[in-house]
């Protein structure tokens, strides 16, 4: 790793440019981006502090991932950590606002969920014609939406339609599912959902998150990564999880695709927290290990000792 030592950019300031250029704008139109900040072991749980309430106040959803409890070198892990993270029955109810909006109703008490004879009597429509409307309504929104894969179109519907029939159990298995827990296998099929999420189709379900989250009102989703673990040799803490070199390759092929990925991941904004180690500790685990990655953040030219606060990769201070 070539030598770079610059002045250090203040959190605050950094904070500032994040919540100005990303939050209120980039991020809110539905751009995509990922960001490593090197800062103090310290440091770290302040940062994500600050980012989530940021994140927050623009109306993003955030979620906080530790390297440690989660294998982020498996990219349907770090799915899983997402969807576990997310308020999944306020988002559907949400949904269904906005879809009832969007097709002339309002909800008739909004942020409660109401079966469709409650929402039939209040609104003044025969059940059944507003039955077959909100089907018709569904299938335009979500099935008909190929910004979404199709096991998570099928996956979205029962999790609607249970919320309108208050049907907790159909949802269940769903929620599992999305979770990355063993549900029965009958019960996915009856759901439309052809198999369990893997390496091999995380990127699409990850996508179709994405879009997910901003359907339901959200702006977008900040994830802030903790990735201390990575650059840890020798044996874990109990409890924690043991990165090989090879696993931290694994995960930086996994930030990679990020990256090249961000036009297609609307709204997902992406903070790796690591420490010095990343960029000069063990040879085997350091940023210069995997040059895919390195190119794609480092910042070669810098404003003599300082640093460009929007670049990928930045080094913070208090």
């Amino acid at each position: 790793m070539q030598d770079l030592a610059p002045d250090l950019l203040g959190l605050d300031a950094w904070l500032g440019i994040i919540e100005a250029e990303y939050f209120s704008g980039f991020v809110a139109a539905g751009g995509g981006a990922l960001k490593i900040a090197v800062v103090d072991d310290v440091l770290i749980g302040l940062v994500t502090a600050r980012l989530a309430r940021l994140a927050h106040g623009h109306g993003l959803h955030a979620a906080a991932i530790d390297a440690a409890q989660t294998r982020l070198h498996m990219p349907q892990d770090l799915f899983f950590a997402l969807a576990r993270a997310l308020p999944w029955t306020a988002m559907t109810q949400a949904f269904l606002e906005r879809l009832f909006a969007d097709n002339g109703y309002t909800w008739p008490r909004p942020g409660q969920p109401l079966s469709r004879a409650a929402l039939a009597e209040a609104l003044g429509v025969a059940p059944p014609l507003l039955g077959s409307q909100i089907n018709t309504w569904l299938t335009r929104a979500i099935w008909h939406d190929r910004a979404y894969a199709l096991d998570f179109r099928a996956a979205l519907l029962t999790l609607c339609t249970s919320a309108l029939d208050a049907d907790a159990e159909a949802a269940a298995p769903v929620r599992q599912w999305l979770h990355g827990e063993k549900a029965p296998a009958a019960l996915l099929r009856a759901a439309g959902i052809g198999g369990r999420i893997t390496r091999a189709t995380a990127r699409a379900m990850l996508i179709s998150l994405c879009h997910w989250v901003r359907a339901c009102g959200a702006r977008g989703l900040l994830v802030c990564l903790d990735a201390r673990r990575l650059h840890q040799p020798g044996p874990p803490p109990q409890g924690e999880l043991r990165y090989s070199p090879a696993a931290v390759t694994d995960t930086y092929e996994v930030l990679r695709e990020l990256i090249d990925d961000a036009e297609h991941l609307p709204g997902l904004f992406v903070v790796v927290l690591a420490t010095q180690a990343m960029i000069g500790g063990e040879p085997r685990r350091a940023l210069d290990h995997y040059d895919a990655l390195k190119m794609r953040v480092w910042p070669d030219v810098r404003p003599g000792q300082g640093q460009n606060p929007v670049a990928p990769l930045v080094w913070l201070g208090a």
